[in-house]
């Protein structure tokens, strides 16, 4: 009799196979949470100096720690591209706590003008431009151990670790500081940079890229809606001023013009709250707009501005005349004072012989006195518009040249705020020596910031100056 014997081919070996679960590697698996984390290391530690809050763990760079790890040469390109828009986001969720109304896109077409930037700007651009051209090289070659084998399984599980985390735990943070400013209470422990911006802008930006700005009429406090019927006006948009926290300071910062009551008619000042850049505040005072989509001024068409103040005024048979120490360039000026009213203007490029300041490689604010001054006396009906430059972020201390301003009797740091402060009362008491020249008989004066001003700084700013508001001085000279 003949047995038959089960072949040993009854199941394919794949079902028979005695499989095991590879041994886990500690080391690679802490490996990988080190290269998660690294692209975070630098700009948490600029958040640190610079004064600016941050995730601790931005999990956006995740997406491209894992496409780094996979052993494909088309997922690193990838990758490399992720990082950078990434870090770029990062980047821009900091700057956005120094310019809170930064548009992203009319920042881009101010490039050009970096050269002449204060440089504590050229600095920080280099920094952050040297970062993204080196950071993409080195995350690649730190992928390599993971790159062999399941290795990137490692980043991966790591990665999805991170993201569980951030779906549960994303409104932890490490600093308990509240106010939804711009980003300016980020110090979660997990959180995506990508997700905070959205929420910050609230929009896509990339839709209004290209697009001819849209000029929008405001309903909101300005300044230079408080001028009497004078055949002389002087109007000033003061760069960065604010509104000092403590009344003392405030009227220290005001000595030079309040020293001579006797020689005006009345004096009044306030303060209100505005946040934009300077030319949306210049908008603000001169034509109560406000402007979205960039700053290129040329497309706009010249009756968007018919009712803007130099408008008004020359129709009424006022010389009218915008003065900047900066370029005319920059925020194309020179196609917007004109378009808004201004007959005369006055621009960096047109004295080349006057002191040059820090902010901008533009003039100082010192050196052009002397033209309101020559303007009044040539014409008998004038409208002056002034937009001040010396006391642009980040306030040098080259620049003063006054400092009867004393940061240690009203208790502010040194720094930005100090030097700010500085700044404005050395700007004041110019203002002040002015309007004793006989040829400002009679002129009103209304002086207002554009916005307040921008700070970097580790100790907290809100002791010492009030957020997002701006100051306005209004007084007439006697005749």
């Amino acid at each position: 009799m003949t047995i038959k014997k089960n072949s040993s081919k009854k199941y394919p070996d794949w079902l028979v196979h005695d499989y095991k679960l590879p041994k886990l590697d500690w080391l690679l698996l802490a490996q990988a949470l080190i290269f998660l984390l690294i692209p975070n290391v630098f700009l948490l530690i600029g958040a640190y100096f610079v004064g600016v809050s941050r995730p601790l763990i931005n999990i956006d760079y995740f997406v491209a720690c894992v496409l780094f790890a996979l052993p494909y040469r088309f997922f690193r390109v990838l990758a490399m591209l992720v990082l950078l828009c990434t870090i770029s986001l990062d980047v821009v969720m900091m700057t956005m706590q120094l310019f809170p109304f930064l548009d992203i896109f009319a920042a881009i077409s101010l490039a050009p003008f970096l050269v002449n930037a204060p440089l504590r700007y050229i600095v920080l651009v280099g920094i952050v431009a040297t970062y993204l051209t080196v950071m993409p090289f080195i995350m690649r070659r730190l992928a390599k151990p993971f790159m062999i084998k399941t290795g990137w399984l490692y980043v991966l599980f790591v990665s999805l670790v991170g993201f569980f985390a951030y779906s549960h735990f994303n409104e932890i943070k490490y600093v308990d500081r509240h106010g939804e400013r711009f980003a300016q209470s980020d110090y979660f422990v997990i959180h995506s940079q990508y997700k905070r911006y959205r929420w910050v802008v609230d929009s896509e930006f990339i839709k209004h890229f290209g697009k001819v700005p849209t000029m929008i009429p405001i309903d909101i406090d300005n300044a230079s809606g408080y001028f009497g019927n004078s055949d002389k006006k002087l109007l000033i948009v003061a760069e960065s001023w604010g509104v000092a926290r403590h009344d003392s300071t405030q009227k220290d910062i005001l000595a030079g013009i309040y020293n001579q009551t006797d020689r005006l008619e009345f004096i009044k000042d306030g303060y209100f709250d505005f946040a934009g850049a300077t030319v949306e505040g210049e908008l603000r005072e001169l034509c109560l707009l406000d402007v979205e989509g960039g700053y290129a001024f040329n497309k706009v068409a010249n009756k968007e501005f018919d009712n803007c103040l130099p408008n008004q005024l020359k129709r009424m048979g006022y010389h009218t005349i915008g003065m900047h120490g900066g370029f005319s360039q920059i925020y194309e000026r020179d196609f917007l004072y004109p378009k808004m009213g201004f007959a005369e203007t006055v621009f960096a490029e047109h004295h080349g012989d006057k002191k040059r300041c820090e902010a901008f490689n533009g003039i100082c604010d010192n050196e052009l006195f002397d033209i309101v001054a020559e303007s009044f006396a040539t014409h008998d009906k004038n409208f002056f518009y002034w937009l001040t430059l010396t006391s642009h972020s980040h306030y040098p201390r080259g620049d003063i040249i006054n400092h009867r301003l004393d940061c240690n009797k009203h208790n502010l740091p040194k720094g930005d705020i100090c030097n700010n402060f500085m700044l404005h009362a050395q700007f004041f008491d110019g203002l002040g020596e002015l309007i004793k020249r006989p040829e400002m008989a009679g002129v009103e004066v209304i002086v207002v910031g554009d916005h307040m001003p921008p700070l970097m700084m580790r100790e907290p700013i809100h002791p010492h100056i009030h957020w997002q508001r701006v100051s306005w001085l209004h007084f007439k000279v006697k005749a």
